[in-house]
């Protein structure tokens, strides 16, 4: 009998934690979102205000604190003869985990506009971006809301239904 009371118990758990891990998941694509926008206000500073090239913006954005996109230290430190920045970027953001298709498909977009036109340019297209960060987290924010908690219980639903049908 306690041996069943602690199956039952785990399977519980098990449900709910599921649901739980569901439901972080939909957070950690709020904050990969809200960090992107910050990650775009960084670059329009030191566009704006040091008219600093691309690896001293990668540089910047590796000092800064953007825990969720860890993409940003695979990005090469100089200049290299043999290497494109703008692949660079690509292939460090492609090979980076946790990024939906939305979210990996803006930040490869932003690394491949950095550096290509004038300051004036680049600003107008950081806005931009910024402004579809900005649309892109209000909708993760929405579905966090919505669906977290739908998340949340029915991985405990889930877990109970289980353990009763144990015993």
């Amino acid at each position: 009998m306690f041996i069943r009371a602690l199956a039952v118990i785990s399977i519980i758990l098990c449900g709910a934690f599921c649901g739980l891990n569901s439901s972080e998941n939909l957070r950690k694509r709020t904050e990969i979102c809200r960090e992107i926008e910050k990650m775009l206000r960084i670059c329009e500073l030191y566009i704006r205000g040091c008219e600093t090239d691309v690896y001293g913006i990668a540089a910047k954005l590796r000092e800064a604190d953007l825990n969720m996109l860890t993409f940003l230290g695979e990005l090469p430190q100089s200049y290299g003869e043999s290497a494109d920045f703008h692949d660079e970027w690509r292939g460090s953001v492609l090979k980076s985990r946790g990024f939906a298709a939305e979210e990996r498909e803006l930040i490869i977009e932003i690394g491949s506009s950095l550096g290509t036109t004038d300051t004036e340019g680049q600003l107008k297209a950081l806005s931009f971006y910024r402004e579809r960060a900005k649309a892109l987290y209000e909708q993760r924010n929405a579905e966090y809301t919505a669906k977290g908690r739908l998340y949340r219980s029915l991985g405990l639903l889930a877990g109970v239904t289980a353990a009763i049908m144990v015993i």
